[in-house]
């Protein structure tokens, strides 16, 4: 079995989607041939293998700047179609983007190679992020994005929520889920962290959250929740793992709130560095206005955290209330509460520790994950 995944971004990029394809890519590449045909983006070559995949990257335009409702980077790659018919060996195309891939893609793949095809639902239809953002997601779908459903083999959605507010109610039976996962192995519970070393904390409460600097995620109202949080733990620290457009604004609100030597904003880490600051967390929180399906949330489960986190999108189907608190977006008195009884009650924090990890082994794991494409690929191919 060929299979040749289409992702606009892929490795040495990671957001969350690159690494839900590099995960159950390089597991399913022990048995079957995986190809990634993705973007070349500066410092990277046209071709190398990875874990077993082989990654195609077309020449391409790559762009950083861009208006507030697509988040960058998004690439441009006028020799796409070209590279796709050299990939004409692969029994199934998996579509890991529907806002990339346009009616050359579709018509190359569908009725010129006359190949079986696939799309993973990565994002949902967006509710409540901003007007911009909501209308021209939803007017994108009505002109495009169904139009790439219509002509799937099978549509596969990261939670139970993406798939109900995303795929068309005629197209729903053509669609099932299948969650993200984690890597218990690498992220696990650990008894001592060099991040707490490393950010001279001691003892002291570390909230950890994860993830861009942008409207979505919510981090205004995490930062005004810490500020009253500290009223009651004055030593409390809190790390924002993730780079964006409001990263300025974000230190600015920690300025005027004389927060700037308790939050401390950290990109680059290293992948094999990243469960560490899991490890030196108190809590986990996420603040986000809107959420498929976060692959954060997975790790932190596999890491054994209690968390706080917010009401909205698929987080609900990953946090149950024996692993944490779900509180309403937008609302840092709430966030605020949650994390000040996670906090003060050690014996309900612990519990939910244990119930945490336990969730993500027995549910959550990339070979969980892997195995049921795995079986879409079987049974759509058969």
């Amino acid at each position: 079995m060929e299979i040749c995944m289409l992702d606009p971004l892929f490795s040495p990029y990671f957001g969350g989607t690159e690494k839900v394809v590099y995960e159950f890519g390089k597991r399913l590449a022990k048995k079957y041939g995986i190809s990634i045909l993705t973007s070349q983006i500066p410092g990277t070559s046209p071709y190398e293998e990875i874990e077993g995949m082989k990654v195609y990257r077309t020449p391409s335009i790559y762009l950083k700047n861009l208006p507030s409702f697509m988040p960058p980077p998004y690439t441009i790659s006028p020799l796409l179609i070209r590279d796709l018919f050299e990939r004409s060996d692969a029994d199934i195309f998996h579509i890991h983007c529907r806002y990339f891939y346009y009616l050359g893609t579709l018509l190359s793949i569908k009725y010129f190679l006359r190949k079986k095809l696939l799309l993973t639902l990565h994002n949902a239809h967006p509710e409540g992020i901003s007007l911009m953002t909501d209308s021209s997601a939803a007017l994108y779908d009505t002109v495009w994005g169904n139009r790439i459903m219509e002509n799937c083999d099978r549509i596969v959605a990261v939670s139970r929520y993406t798939k109900e507010v995303t795929v068309p109610s005629y197209l729903k039976h053509n669609a099932e889920v299948v969650y993200n996962g984690v890597d218990e192995k690498h992220f696990k519970p650990r008894k001592r962290s060099p991040i707490r070393e490393k950010f001279v904390v001691g003892d002291a409460p570390v909230l950890l959250t994860n993830g861009r600097l942008v409207t979505q995620k919510g981090m205004y109202y995490l930062i005004e929740a810490f500020y009253s949080l500290k009223k009651d733990f004055k030593d409390a620290k809190l790390i924002i793992i993730g780079k964006g457009p409001l990263k300025d604004e974000l230190g600015s609100q920690c300025f005027r709130l004389g927060l700037q030597g308790s939050v401390h904003f950290v990109t680059g880490i290293p992948e094999d560095e990243l469960p560490l600051y899991y490890n030196a967390a108190t809590l986990f929180v996420l603040p986000t206005l809107w959420e498929p399906s976060a692959v954060v949330l997975y790790e932190a489960l596999a890491s054994g955290k209690a968390i706080v986190a917010t009401r909205v999108g698929g987080n609900p189907e990953i946090v149950n209330n024996k692993c944490g608190l779900l509180v309403p977006p937008r609302n840092s008195c709430e966030l605020y509460n949650s994390m000040k009884l996670l906090l003060e009650d050690e014996k309900l924090r612990k519990k939910m520790e244990k119930s945490s990890r336990e969730r993500a082994v027995e549910n959550f794991t990339w070979d969980i994950a892997a195995k049921r494409y795995e079986g879409i690929y079987k049974d759509v191919l058969s």
